[in-house]
């Protein structure tokens, strides 16, 4: 009896991870540059959806 409540729990806490992924979902973005050096790193990225260009300068 006991493992099949936990059976139970653990396909619940599964089932729960899972729609709180498709939930919040990803971006939707590719890395398109990422350079780490001991004084900061650069990272660019582009998003699919849009094709807008970010880039992040860490100091």
């Amino acid at each position: 009896m006991k493992s099949i409540t936990q059976s139970m729990r653990s396909l619940f806490v599964v089932g729960t991870l899972l729609a709180g992924f498709a939930i919040v979902g990803c971006d939707n973005k590719e890395t398109l540059l990422d350079v780490d050096t001991p004084d900061g790193g650069v990272e660019v990225e582009r998003s699919l959806d849009t094709g807008e260009v970010t880039v992040d300068v860490d100091e």
